[in-house]
């Protein structure tokens, strides 16, 4: 594979310099960490939207997930105390988005909550994720996870992501504790 990309690589230069072209660019190449974290991202995602024992909404498939574009250390904790967030890049939020077409990162939460009957909850009728950061080395990792729909419809857990030779990062289970409102 790292051959194919450096014959494109190469020949495309090759086709720029024969046309007389300056400044050719290169194609794209994903980083390893940016794969790695989006990769993670995209499976924890996946298991708890798909999960509805982990996201507490038996047969609700959500039309709009709002994913805050940082991830935040207490995200897994309902009492943590907010921490400054970690920037989600935009290589791996835009892979994310075209992977899975309902979600739209979002920079304030305040954006998409509104208040109905003294209730704060999503609009439009969508969910509202925070991502905790990858910890964990490049076997495996906890990525905690809270989700938000209302005032009585949330969520916080962490999941435990392991590297599968052959198969790449898997959600295998959660650890600690998980809580429910």
């Amino acid at each position: 594979m790292r051959r194919l990309v450096v014959i494109a690589i190469v020949a495309g230069l090759l086709t720029a310099g024969c046309a007389g072209e300056t400044g050719a660019v290169a194609p794209a190449v994903t980083p390893p960490a940016v794969a790695r974290e989006t990769e993670i991202y995209l499976q924890v995602l996946r298991r708890y939207l798909g999960t509805p024992s982990d996201n507490s909404f038996p047969g609700k498939t959500f039309a709009t997930v709002y994913v805050l574009d940082r991830a935040y250390p207490d995200a897994g904790d309902p009492n943590g105390k907010p921490e400054r967030g970690i920037p989600i890049g935009p290589d791996t939020q835009q892979q994310i988005t075209a992977a899975l077409a309902q979600v739209v990162f979002i920079a304030d939460r305040r954006t998409v909550i509104e208040t109905r009957n003294g209730c704060p909850q999503v609009r439009d009728g969508g969910i509202l994720i925070t991502l905790g950061p990858a910890d964990g080395d490049d076997h495996e990792v906890q990525v905690a996870i809270n989700g938000f729909v209302a005032c009585l419809g949330a969520t916080w857990l962490t999941y435990v992501v392991r590297n599968q030779p052959g198969s790449g990062w898997r959600v295998t289970g959660t650890t600690g504790s998980m809580a429910v409102a």
